[in-house]
Formats: structure tokens, sequence, C-alpha cells
């Protein structure tokens, strides 16, 4: 489909991910100023029966008002348009710019507890707007939570209410039997998983991110265990957490949805309890005031580690690259046997640190023989796995990024040099006869502090076309 136009105006760019419900696109709205980004999920039913297609029409119309609904809240994609086109139903809904929570819960990497007290207040403050509408969520996983890049704020996505019309079984008379359950294993409790959600289920896969991002263990890899007596999920022994904050996450994971706090403002409200306190909300300073508000102040301190820096550019016409840095970093051109290379690291970094922080621009002339993407990624991985037995990918999902608005493959790993546990990702793109790819590299620890000014320097590439 890519590059169709369906709707009269939504021109497809690339597939940012396919389902068991259909495929999600990015798109570009071909009649509004700017042609701006959006997202167009297309989903299938699971027949082509015009009973069914009879029922999914029902449906789908019911749900897009509900979307409509969520999309009065800021921080939800809002719904620009829906349509069945071809037998399928189509929803256009709002792009958000940033990254998802699945950039910030590294595997093995424990975050601490301010940062996931933080998560919670501001996951569970849209969760209490979604619930008001009557509405559950019903697939609440990292994935589908996003850090909008222009303000940082959490951002909730890609609710599985639609996807109803896509897994109903209806009898000959076209009413619904049943419903294939929606959500994602790990995240996805027993009720929800016998087709009956409440609102505690998605109160249950929002305790599961924040046990995933206290211990570094991810639910849908199967790496945390449950009691095998109770049910319940074994974890504390694997966090550095504070008594409280492990019993309010203990409740909303409960095996047993009825033992569960039953609304996310009763969560929201027992987090807000246990937050560190700040000073009054008024200060008088000389005839000023100060407002001091706790969001706000958590926001600062996000903004302190996260803020956008100043951006220079480097630019080289022979190799027909631009990108831009953060002032902050140094740049470094040297060559090496497979092209050249250019390395940007911060300028604050002590010669003495043994664990490096570096990004990396290469470009390498291709064989004739490997012109795909595909193939050149599988050649990656390939030498990724020769290069050392100390090195194991942990993500190398089928191509669903850009680079310099091409088609590009995205691949991260770990690997031990010495002393230094080391995370690397490599995103690369295959043009004009050449390999193009960028290359993070940082201690475990510290990869996520520095994630999204990299993503800055990664966006900012431009590769210039060949006449």
């Amino acid at each position: 489909m890519i590059g169709q136009i369906i709707g009269g105006r939504y021109q497809i760019i690339e597939v940012l991910g396919k389902g068991g419900f259909g495929v999600t696109f990015t798109a570009i709205d071909t009649g509004r100023p700017g042609n701006p980004r959006c997202v167009v999920k297309q989903f299938k039913p699971v027949s082509t029966d015009s009973y069914i297609l009879q029922v999914g029409k029902r449906l789908f119309d019911t749900e897009a008002e509900k979307l409509e609904r969520l999309g009065n809240h800021d921080r939800i994609p809002r719904l620009l348009a829906y349509f069945q086109e071809q037998e399928e139903f189509y929803l256009v809904q709002e792009y958000i710019e940033g990254h998802d929570l699945s950039r910030e819960l590294i595997s093995g990497t424990q975050l601490s507890e301010a940062y996931v007290v933080k998560l919670l207040l501001d996951i569970l403050e849209v969760l209490v707007f979604v619930h008001q509408q009557n509405l559950i969520h019903r697939d609440l996983k990292p994935s589908n939570i996003r850090r909008r890049q222009i303000d940082g704020q959490i951002v909730l996505i890609d609710f599985g209410a639609v996807k109803e019309i896509t897994t109903q079984v209806v009898n000959s008379q076209g009413q619904p039997l049943f419903t294939v359950p929606i959500g994602t294993g790990g995240y996805i409790p027993s009720e929800q998983a016998k087709g009956q959600p409440t609102f505690c289920s998605d109160i249950y896969a929002v305790g599961m991110i924040a046990i995933q991002a206290l211990t570094g263990l991810n639910p849908a890899l199967g790496e945390l265990t449950t009691h095998p007596q109770t049910g319940e999920i074994v974890w504390r022994d694997r966090a550095q957490v504070s008594p409280k904050l492990a019993n309010i996450i203990d409740k909303m994971v409960r095996y047993d949805y009825r033992q569960r706090y039953q609304s996310a403002d009763e969560v929201l409200q027992a987090i807000k309890a246990i937050s560190p306190k700040f000073p009054p909300k008024k200060l008088w300073l000389g005839v000023g005031i100060l407002a001091v508000i706790t969001p706000l102040v958590l926001w600062i301190f996000y903004q302190s580690t996260n803020s956008k820096p100043t951006l220079a550019t480097y630019e080289n016409r022979d190799s027909g690259i631009t990108i831009k840095y953060p002032e902050n970093w140094k740049l470094k051109k040297t060559g090496d046997d497979f092209g050249e290379l250019i390395k940007f690291v911060p300028k604050n970094q002590k010669q003495t640190d043994s664990c490096l922080l570096e990004v990396t621009v290469n470009i390498s002339d291709l064989p004739e023989q490997l012109l795909s993407l595909n193939e050149y990624k599988n050649l990656v991985l390939q030498r990724i796995k020769n290069n050392s037995l100390n090195q194991q990918i942990i993500d190398a999902s089928q191509p669903e990024t850009t680079l310099s608005k091409f088609n590009a493959y995205k691949l991260i790993y770990t690997r031990q040099e010495q002393q230094c546990n080391l995370k690397v990702m490599e995103i690369g793109t295959v043009r004009n006869g050449n390999a193009y790819y960028i290359t993070y590299t940082a201690e475990i620890n510290k990869y996520p502090q520095f994630l999204p000014t990299v993503e800055e320097i990664v966006n900012s590439l431009q590769i210039m076309q060949v006449q």
C-alpha cells in the first residue's frame, strides 16, 4: 500500500507495525496545508461475510464515536477521520512526535523510584479520563505509551476498543457470540485473558509497567515469576523500592481483580499521598510570588536531563550528507577501511573514562550483489554475531523506522568490553549504492539519559540524492 492514497487524501508512507488485527501506517494528509503526518490504522474483519461486515460497520461507528470523545484530552491522539473502503475499515489519528516507553524501559536497567512515581502519576492522570468515559484501554504496554517530543508529556495511544470489529465471532444471523481477547502477554490479567476486562484490568497493566521499570525485567518475555500458591507476581527482591510504593504496586497487580484498586483515581490518590513533598504552593520572595507546583517541579527535573540542546551543523558535499549535533558535543572526523567516519562525543566526557559514550556516522560502499535494505541488515546481524560472543541482540525487528526519510533498519544489542556493559543502537539505510548507518554506544545505565539527544542527531541526518 506504500504510496497509495486512501479516503481520497491520506497517502501511505510506511508501515509502522503489523498485528493480528491489521496494519498501522504513517501517512501524509494531502488535504491539509503542509501535508502533516498522521497515523492510519487498517482493520481487517475475520471474514468478508455480509453479516460480519454489517456487525463490523455498526461496531466501527460506535467505537469511532468513543475515540472522538477520547481525543478531547490533550494527551490522547485526536481522531481525524474514519471510513470503510473495499470491505476494510480505516481510522486516521493524530501523529504524536516522540518515542514510546520501550525506549526508556531498558532490559536489565533498574530505574529510580522517583522516575516510577512520576511515570505512574502521568499515566494515571490520563487513565482517569479514559475510565470516566466508561472505556477500558485494554492494551496498555510500553509501546502504547509515548513520550511527546514537544513537551515530554505522556500520551496514551492504540486503544483496544476498535479492535473488536476484527475479532468478533458471529452466528449466521450476524449476532456476536464472543470476542477474541485483546491485550499483550505479560500485561494482561487473568480476567481479561478470559474476555472479561474490567477497569482494574488497565490498572494491572500499569502496575506491570511500574514493576518492569523498577526491576529491569520484561513481563512480555516471561522474565517475572509468580508465587506457586497465590499466583501473585514475585518482584520485590529484584528492585530497590520503598515499602509504601511496593504496597501500592502489589495492590495494582493482584491476581484476583476484586482485590485490586477499583478505579484509576483511587490509585492516583494513593500515589500522590506518597509523592515527595515540595515547599508550600506560594513562597513570598520580595514583592513577587513564586508558585511551586509539584508536577511543574518534576517536569523541570525531567527537562534538566532531557532538554533540547542547541544544534550545530556538519555538512560534507563529497559524501552527500548533512547532520546536526549538540554544540556541547565534540565532532571528530576520521577515516577507516570502510569509508568516512564521523564521531560525536560529549565535551564533558573525560578522556580517562573507561567506558566511552559516542555516536558515529559511517558510509560504506556496497558490493553489487548487496543492494537491498534487508540483505544489508542481515549482513550487519551476521557481523555483530561474529564479532564477539559477549554480544546479545535484544531487538532486531523488521524495518519500522526511517533515516533521512528513507526506510531503515534498527538493531539494538548489548556487548561486554572489559568492565564496561554497553548498549548499542544502530540505524541504517541503503541509498546511492552505499550503506549509511548511525551507531549509538553507551553504558547500559547511561543509555536512556542520552537517548533523546541521540534521536535529535539521527533525525537530523539528510542524505542527498544522486542525480
